[in-house]
């Protein structure tokens, strides 16, 4: 097969210039191809032509890199800014450049914002990792003088109109005392750190990438961005890196930022279980998670669906969204009758993402509220009631139903065994109790070894004893399932296995 391309690509790709200005090149007559003067448009072979510019040879193609940079204030994120003082890839070491060529931002971060910024000299990779089909999530700490009031909040996330048209947020939360922590010690820095005490975080994720969004944003509602850090893009955090301080992404954060899409969209990279057979066809599926509580069913299920392009659908959002009605409205768990009149008023949608996991009371968007402790005390109390789980039965398998074309995961307590007892697939996590209440503890912003994680260990115990021994739907392993340990294991080692799964069922059905 050839290699040919066209010239401003293989001018490019050699780290010569961009391919626009490489064309500008080619046109100025300053580009040779075997001594002969280039014309536009032209396809040249990288590994057999002799491209020149200027009658300088252009080497090989260098080395690919793939740079995580954490970018301070005031810094540019441009390759060239005659008006300013530092841009970013004057923060990557000269010995660096002078090996990889042209290095330039993939995307942006304005002047004033700070975080989480890569560069790279790998043209494809970058369009795949910016291209809107794909959606990357971009997760920002985001610094305010006064405190959103419910209707801002609720604006926020209901969309705020801009010029380019309405601009969504994924998801909006305050940020936690770990996280407020651990970012200062990240981004402190002489003449802010102060400051900083007096604001409050927010933690905001988009998939849009429009010009100084969040900013306009949250203008548009009557407060301004005091501070603004980008801490994720994709599954790459901006973790522990200090400012000006770069590192170079790992095989697998640059394959899956490259692979990563919006739900629905079909992946062309091969998949954890490995390349299908030529004239395999895909069956989606109709898969069950089962797990005690924070287990990770839901963490698991959205990653494994995200990279399958299934829909993902967490029932115990459900539950959680009623018992957070009922503490609301001051409704005794006991109060049956007027506990399952509730049902009507909780309704679960999706993010936008392919996530049906937004818990809507009465049309008010509480999906962040539903891990308080208060909901955590009576959730089980309100899930133990048969005529609740009678009523939210039908409402489950209608999400099932209505996605099942396109393959989907429900996570739950009782999905395998009775909410979907004839689905594709059966999933049961197993994780052991004090990694269970690690793992709540960090979610709550809690720290280890103090009253509130005693608690929290407490509670689980508690609500485990609850769910095992209910009458109605009694929390169990499904005699069909395939257990799945994750302890000692990471994220990315659980969500990997269900794929695995998956991906093998599909071919045994297809």
């Amino acid at each position: 097969m050839s290699d040919e391309v066209r010239i401003h690509k293989a001018l490019a790709d050699a780290g010569v210039a961009s391919r626009r200005a490489a064309e500008a090149l080619v046109v100025a007559g300053r580009v040779t191809v075997n001594g002969i003067t280039a014309v536009v448009g032209q396809r040249v072979s990288p590994t057999s032509d002799q491209l020149a510019v200027d009658g300088r040879p252009v080497g090989a193609r260098p080395r690919l890199v793939h740079i995580a940079l954490h970018k301070p204030a005031g810094v540019t994120s441009t390759v060239m800014d005659r008006h300013a003082v530092t841009t970013v890839v004057d923060l990557v070491p000269r010995e660096i450049r002078q090996q990889v060529g042209r290095i330039y931002p993939v995307g942006r971060l304005d002047r004033e914002s700070e975080g989480l910024l890569l560069l790279t000299n790998d043209g494809e990779w970058a369009q795949r990792v910016l291209h809107p089909s794909h959606g990357v999530e971009r997760e920002y700490a985001v610094a305010v003088q006064e405190p959103l009031v419910g209707d801002q909040v609720d604006a926020l996330l209901r969309g705020v109109p801009l010029e380019e048209g309405v601009a969504r947020l994924v998801s909006m939360r305050r940020q936690t005392d770990i996280e407020s922590r651990r970012l200062m010690a990240s981004i402190a820095s002489p003449g802010r750190t102060r400051s900083a005490d007096r604001v409050t975080w927010y933690r905001v994720v988009l998939s849009q990438g429009w010009k100084r969004q969040i900013r306009r944003m949250f203008r548009e509602l009557g407060s301004s961005v005091d501070r603004l850090v980008r801490v994720r893009i994709g599954g790459v955090r901006l973790g522990d890196l200090e400012p000006g301080a770069i590192r170079e992404l790992s095989s697998q954060e640059r394959d899956r930022l490259a692979s990563e899409r919006l739900p629905g969209q079909r992946s062309t990279h091969v998949e954890a279980s490995g390349p299908r057979p030529r004239g395999a066809t895909r069956r989606p599926l109709v898969v069950a998670i089962d797990g005690p509580g924070s287990s990770g069913k839901s963490t698991v299920g959205a990653g494994a669906a995200a990279r399958l392009g299934y829909r993902f659908c967490d029932t115990g959002v459900l539950y959680r969204g009623l018992a957070w009605l009922a503490a609301d409205r001051g409704i005794d768990p006991g109060d049956v009758r007027d506990l399952v009149a509730l049902v009507t008023d909780i309704e679960l949608v999706d993010d936008g993402h392919g996530r049906i996991c937004r818990s809507l009371a009465n049309g008010r968007d509480v999906t962040d509220q539903l891990h308080a402790a208060a909901v955590d005390r009576i959730v089980s109390a309100v899930a133990r009631v048969p005529e609740v789980r009678a009523a939210l039965l039908p409402v489950q398998r209608a999400i099932a139903r209505d996605h099942a074309p396109g393959g989907v995961i429900l996570a739950g307590r009782d999905v395998g065994s009775v909410v979907l007892p004839d689905a594709d697939l059966k999933l049961y996590l197993e994780v052991s109790l004090d990694e269970r209440t690690r793992r709540r503890a960090e979610q709550r912003g809690v720290d280890a070894d103090t009253d509130e994680a005693r608690q929290i260990h407490a509670d689980l115990v508690r609500r485990d004893a609850i769910d095992s021994s209910r009458a109605a739907a009694p929390l169990l392993v499904p005699d069909d399932a395939v257990v799945i340990v994750t302890d000692g294991h990471s994220l990315d080692h659980s969500i990997d296995q269900v794929v695995r799964l998956i991906r093998a069922a599909e071919a045994i059905g297809s």
